[in-house]
């Protein structure tokens, strides 16, 4: 029969055995949370990056909508300069012409007007585009950044979810031991894991 002294050792052991299983038991559970979290942090990466994607072929061909805009307003801008040069030559044949020019005069200082009102005009679309297309590039660079960053999230929830399975799988290893060696002083924790 024990004496004293060996049944207290007895009691604190299965004592100390029950806490470490409820320990054991705590950190597997914290480890499918995490795994459960990390998983679902690496989804969201990945719509991220879809997402961003979606978004940078969007400005992309904003971009090259705005590369044509910028043509068609170099070839306004030739036709521009050749109304205004029909124009002065207008307003010169109106002046040759004397007395006799009418309203040739008024017609040629009208078109001469109207080629620098579309000049002007041309050059405010312009710079408008230009801006556009700088804001565009940032935003570009902008969501390259951002998609790094997403693919490091990615691989960072898939290194945690390898630890919180690794941990899992030890705390689980360490726990059925205890269950071997020690069974009746784990059987009632030996639902939950």
């Amino acid at each position: 029969m024990p004496n004293i002294n060996e049944h207290s050792v007895i009691n604190i052991s299965s004592e100390n055995l029950n806490k470490l299983s409820e320990e054991i038991k705590f950190i597997s559970e914290n480890s499918r949370q995490v795994n459960t979290l990390s998983v679902r942090a690496r989804d969201s990466a990945d719509q991220g990056e879809r997402a961003l994607s979606d978004v940078r072929t969007t400005l992309e061909s904003f971009v090259e909508s705005s590369a044509q805009i910028n043509a068609f307003l170099e070839e306004i801008n030739l036709l521009t300069q050749q109304v205004h040069i029909l124009g002065v030559n207008a307003a010169i044949e109106a002046a040759s012409a004397g007395k006799h020019s009418g309203g040739f005069s008024i017609i040629a200082e009208e078109m001469r007007r109207i080629a620098a009102k579309v000049k002007e005009t041309s050059a405010n679309i312009y710079a408008v585009l230009e801006s556009s297309g700088t804001l565009a590039g940032n935003t570009v660079n902008a969501i390259q950044a951002a998609g790094e960053t997403l693919e490091l999230l990615e691989v960072s929830a898939n290194l945690s979810i390898e630890l919180s399975g690794s941990i899992s799988e030890m705390a689980k290893i360490r726990y059925d031991d205890l269950k071997l060696y020690l069974p009746a002083a784990v059987t009632e924790n030996s639902d939950d894991m």
